[in-house]
């Protein structure tokens, strides 16, 4: 089955200040690069979304609802990301909850 992905706001919005801390920081090209990655793993969610582990946040937010992460990793050897995640088999839609970096704490509920 094939999935279609989407972004809750919140997503959304970490992407947006992520890209702007790159732009700053460390230019546009690279930046680009991030979001091109990005562009990528996410589109690896349209099949198989079930294949990635649950989340630490997994049963402790969102109760009742199955939280799944998968690791992002743009380039070698540095933290990455960590994108959480829904599966909606029935409407078959994966629905990005956060992307957080991997120095950042748990999600709280």
């Amino acid at each position: 089955m094939k999935f279609c992905y989407t972004l809750a706001p919140e997503a959304l919005d970490s992407v947006e200040r992520q890209m702007v801390w790159l732009e700053e920081t460390a230019g546009d090209q690279l930046a680009d690069f991030w979001m091109e990655a990005l562009k990528a793993s996410l589109a690896q969610l349209t099949s198989h979304p079930e294949r990635n582990g649950f989340a630490p946040e997994n049963g402790k937010i969102f109760r009742g609802v199955k939280i799944r992460q998968k690791r992002f990793r743009p380039w070698k050897g540095k933290p990455g990301w960590r994108v959480l995640y829904l599966v909606d088999e029935i409407e078959a839609i994966v629905t990005i909850l956060q992307i957080r970096h991997e120095r950042q704490p748990w999600a709280e509920g």
